[in-house]
């Protein structure tokens, strides 16, 4: 496939699809048609220099200026795709740059999510969830995208890394609604974090907020809050971004970093179940010691009374 094929195809039809399957796809397309690398990022580019040279002859939110803008956004969310192309440089730029559209910055975050390792994907998530470049409205997409990449993620370090980044987050969180988007997204995924002293104290905070417009929110605070308070057992979790970002999750063991927090309902629930055969086990000992040494005192009151 040539350059005007492939930018064709990105184009009219990559480009505007946002469902999972198609991204999994590409890669698929890459292959049948021989597309490296290399040729790809070469494309892309091009494409994005294009949207530039476009965008001072359209006006602002005209049909064509979000057509021109929608291309250039797309670019940025398929560069991960380039494979070992270096890439994150670029995106850095554009996360950063406070004067560019608040739309190109996410797909920029979450382009660069894709690619990071753990320690990179930690750094990124807390810059601009409760550091320096704190985003605003944005950080509810922000919260999706770690969803998104934490989901595909085969690394465990960089799974490990998003979770306690989140858990931070959630710390940090003012309002009820933003905080029981991520306060679900680490309750799903760490049986830690959900069963944490952390997270109940910010339950009880956030429940004494004024009720939202949103209805699912305020109903699904209050039944978290009651769920979080039957535990009879409490995990803890690193709620602090300073010890957070002295950690290194290229070295282990991560759990001494997260405390815990990587752990999945599934591993928990299996722990569990091996705390309860274990504890089965011992009582089912103790049962019989005690029934045992009972049989022999009786035996040997009833041989001391015949004589």
């Amino acid at each position: 496939m040539d350059d005007a094929s492939l930018k064709e195809r990105l184009v009219e039809y990559y480009f505007y699809a946002g469902h999972d399957s198609v991204w999994q796809e590409f890669d698929t397309f890459k292959k049948q048609n021989a597309v490296s690398d290399e040729q790809l990022h070469r494309v892309l580019m091009a494409v994005y220099r294009e949207t530039g040279d476009n965008r001072p002859a359209l006006t602002p939110q005209s049909d064509e200026w979000k057509r021109n803008q929608g291309i250039a956004e797309s670019v940025v969310r398929w560069l991960p795709k380039c494979g070992n192309v270096p890439v994150k440089d670029f995106l850095l730029d554009h996360m950063t740059a406070k004067e560019a559209d608040g739309h190109i910055r996410q797909q920029a975050i979450l382009a660069y999510l894709r690619v990071a390792d753990a320690e990179e994907a930690k750094d990124v998530l807390l810059r601009f969830l409760v550091g320096e470049d704190r985003m605003d409205l944005e950080r509810l997409s922000v919260y999706g995208f770690a969803r998104v990449v934490y989901d595909k993620a085969d690394s465990p370090e960089k799974k490990a890394a998003i979770l306690a980044a989140l858990a931070v987050a959630a710390a940090k969180e003012e309002g009820k609604i933003r905080f029981m988007k991520v306060d679900g997204i680490l309750a799903e995924r760490s049986a830690a974090y959900r069963h944490s002293i952390e997270r109940l104290t910010m339950l009880e905070r956030h429940s004494e907020e004024p009720p939202t417009t949103n209805l699912y929110t305020d109903r699904d605070l209050k039944a978290a809050l009651a769920e979080a308070r039957t535990y009879r057992r409490q995990t803890s979790v690193n709620t602090n971004p300073a010890a957070l970002a002295a950690g290194d999750f290229r070295q282990p063991p991560l759990a001494s970093l997260t405390n815990g927090a990587t752990a999945t309902e599934r591993e928990r629930a299996g722990t569990e179940s091996a705390k309860g055969e274990a504890g089965g086990r011992s009582l089912g000992r103790l049962v019989l010691f005690v029934l045992m040494g009972t049989l022999l005192l009786g035996f040997g009151a009833w041989r001391f009374m015949r004589k």
